[in-house]
């Protein structure tokens, strides 16, 4: 392909592109939603940690195999049985501590004493006052929204509060937390009665609860996030970033997590329910194992092309991004070759990953792949990964395999040519070298 046109397509790709992307990396909000999972996500690996030893992944109950999994299954259930439902169960409570503190930082605001207020507020708009077995529930993934919207929105209050001056002011020479303490007194007032009026009124309303009337609302978004354009946008916008060198995973994962978190949830809610086919596919380790093979872009085969380059540069950046690109990371390569703001890897790096992530998805959807249940770190090498996340798939881990092939020949002819200039250059600095040398 004609480098000029690559280069001219490269420069209003970033001219369109970089003002949208700079903006979301500056939005505060995005940023606390982030850091709000971010903060969950461990008690969120514990979780699923036990999901293969409570629901065996076994389909033969007649194997020996099958029945000691069984056997140890129903031995450990009583143990593991709460530590899941519970890590699972309020993920929505952590969630919304995580994303309130960190807003309330990033606006210099006591951060424990917001994250409390969020999660206060968290409770009251989820109707957890009430009992029954309906609104506990929302303390899990159905209520992700919910914390979102609560979090956000008292700690827009304090912040309105404080900068009004409507507060309670201390001495100096008291305690630290009693100062923020008495600070917050108003502003959690004026949070927890507006919430519980809106309470009464949507009851009053409409008949329903807050959570209750976000899952209708957000009913259409969910369902869309949950398909292959869904998919292909979001790689498509994740790649363009990465290609100016702005890290568009952040943006990407920002934004999907609340909908990958609640489908995630309601996979594993159907597979404790005996559930044949799990309902969502486009969760959060079919991006990371199926999209980000080695790294964004799918770059991993790149590395053992690099390894066996003739270009010293190439094979150099290869070994030192060896190890790296086994556990996803390939900064070295994305810098190194480089493949960033590099027009002739523009093709191959936006194509590679949504391909393999469009035959991953009707696979999935023929039921020839399985579908995740468990959350795994994005660190793990993929195919284990792959594997590991739906439950001991091995289908999933050839898929990898699968794709690893794919993206090495689509990549191999835009890495010769590249490789050949890279060459050309080593060669022509070579020669002028031995010149320089001959001359002194």
């Amino acid at each position: 392909m004609n480098q000029s046109i690559m280069r001219l397509c490269a420069n209003q790709v970033e001219q369109f592109m970089n003002p949208v992307a700079k903006l979301l990396m500056r939005s505060q909000h995005l940023m606390a939603m982030r850091d709000g999972f971010q903060l969950a996500m461990p008690f969120i690996f514990v979780g699923c940690m036990f999901v293969p030893i409570i629901f065996p992944p076994f389909a033969d109950s007649e194997s020996w195999m099958s029945m000691a999994w069984m056997d140890l299954s129903l031995a450990l259930r009583p143990i593991l049985l709460p530590t899941y439902q519970l890590t699972l169960g309020v993920v929505g409570l952590i969630v919304s501590f995580g994303v309130s503190a960190s807003l309330a930082k990033s606006y210099q605001l006591p951060e424990r004493l917001s994250g409390l207020t969020g999660c206060m507020a968290f409770l009251m708009l989820a109707g957890f006052y009430i009992d029954g077995q309906e609104d506990a529930r929302y303390l899990g993934g159905a209520g992700l929204f919910t914390a979102l919207i609560a979090s956000l929105y008292s700690i827009e209050v304090v912040r309105f509060f404080i900068r009004m001056g409507w507060y309670i002011k201390m001495p100096e020479d008291v305690p630290i937390l009693t100062i923020q303490s008495f600070k917050l007194i108003v502003p959690i007032f004026a949070v927890m009665i507006s919430i519980s009026t809106f309470n009464v009124f949507l009851d009053a309303q409409f008949g329903v609860h807050f959570p209750q009337l976000i899952e209708e609302l957000f009913r259409p978004l969910v369902l869309a996030s949950d398909s292959l354009a869904a998919v292909l946008i979001s790689i498509l916008i994740c790649q363009l970033l990465w290609f100016m060198g702005i890290h568009g995973a952040l943006i990407i994962t920002g934004i999907m997590n609340p909908f990958w978190m609640s489908n995630l949830l309601e996979n594993q809610t159907a597979l404790e329910a005996g559930g044949q086919v799990l309902p969502h596919i486009y969760l959060p380790a079919f991006w990371d194992f199926f999209v980000l093979i080695g790294g964004v872009g799918s770059t991993l085969p790149l590395v053992y092309l690099a390894i066996k380059s003739r270009s010293k540069q190439l094979k150099s950046v290869g070994k030192v991004g060896a190890i790296p690109a086994i556990f996803n990371i390939n900064e070295p390569i994305l810098f190194g070759f480089p493949i960033i703001m590099n027009p002739l890897f523009l093709v191959p790096f936006i194509f590679v990953p949504m391909l393999n992530a469009t035959i991953a998805w009707f696979l999935t959807s023929a039921e020839i792949l399985d579908r995740v249940v468990l959350m795994i770190p994005w660190s793990v090498p993929a195919p284990i990964g792959a594997a590991w996340a739906a439950n001991g798939s091995y289908m999933n881990a050839l898929m990898v395999v699968f794709a690893m092939v794919n993206s090495y020949f689509i990549y191999l002819p835009f890495f010769r040519t590249h490789e050949k200039i890279l060459v050309e250059q080593e060669e022509e600095r070579a020669k002028r070298m031995q010149q320089v040398q001959a001359a002194q």
